[in-house]
């Protein structure tokens, strides 16, 4: 018979010794765990102890990141539990692995129960970005996101932002994003979809009848002068199949893949 598990959620005043146990540690690691150690979303972090050797950290809307020690099995035991919970309450569970030890781990505990797949991180590098920010044509305009344009998005509407950020208003206190309109229809978006203080990821779209024509270039670029001015580093993640959006981050000055997996 399984024991009982002790696992404990620590307090903001901990999460100093997170950041321990994952830097220098781990592969790339997910700008929504830095959104939850920085508060700038709501999230919870769970520890093997108040000096952990293992954390799990997961924000509201069901994405958790795991690290530290990947052997120690009533806190793998308390992770397969969680998912057991929300699979049943048919509630979202993602979970980012640091390494392939973790990858492992995951697996063994897990078993058929959850499939693995594959994503890149990349690093973006200022000097091999090839700068295209001009509008062609005066129909067409660039806004930042506000209320009315979140009220009128198809794809990053207050629905997405709820999930995400948990309100509409706190991503406007912690985040930040663009819209490129055609004659005051909304054909392309860029946006955080994590923010940090040193990092923010990007999240973009462009209408399908607009595709083709550079405007996810100028919106992407828009967003990134935007993070350079404010000292915040843009991140670029997608799935390593996704060949247009990897030639798109390279076209933008991201560089440098580091491959990384996810379990769902």
């Amino acid at each position: 018979m399984k024991g009982v598990i002790i696992v404990i959620i620590l307090n903001e005043t901990d999460f100093d010794k997170v950041l321990n146990v994952i830097e220098g540690n781990v592969k790339t690691g997910p700008t929504f765990f830095y959104s939850v150690l920085n508060n700038y979303i709501s999230g919870s972090v769970y520890a093997d102890s108040k000096i952990p050797e293992t954390v799990l950290i997961g924000t509201q809307s069901g994405i958790y990141f795991v690290a530290g020690k990947e052997d120690n099995q009533e806190f793998n035991d308390f992770l397969f539990d969680l998912y057991c919970q929300r699979k049943s309450k048919k509630s979202r569970f993602t979970l980012f692995s640091p390494t392939e030890y973790w990858d492992c781990a995951i697996n063994e505990q897990f078993k058929d129960n959850i499939k693995k797949m594959s994503r890149y991180s990349f690093v973006y590098v200022n000097n091999k970005r090839s700068h295209d920010k001009n509008l062609f044509d005066s129909d067409y305009s660039i806004r930042r996101t506000n209320e009315e344009l979140i009220t009128n998005s198809s794809e990053f509407n207050e629905d997405y932002y709820k999930e995400y950020w948990g309100s509409v208003s706190n991503f406007f206190k912690n985040g930040f994003g663009y819209c490129i309109l055609h004659k005051g229809k909304i054909v392309s978006e860029c946006t955080s979809i994590f923010s940090s203080l040193q990092f923010s990821e990007i999240d973009i779209v462009t209408h399908e009848d607009y595709r083709g024509q550079g405007l996810a270039s100028i919106n992407a670029e828009t967003f990134i002068d935007h993070c350079l001015e404010n000292d915040i580093m843009p991140r670029w993640d997608c799935d390593i199949l996704n060949k247009s959006s990897i030639k798109l981050a390279e076209k933008l000055g991201f560089g440098t893949p580091v491959k990384y997996s996810i379990f769902v």
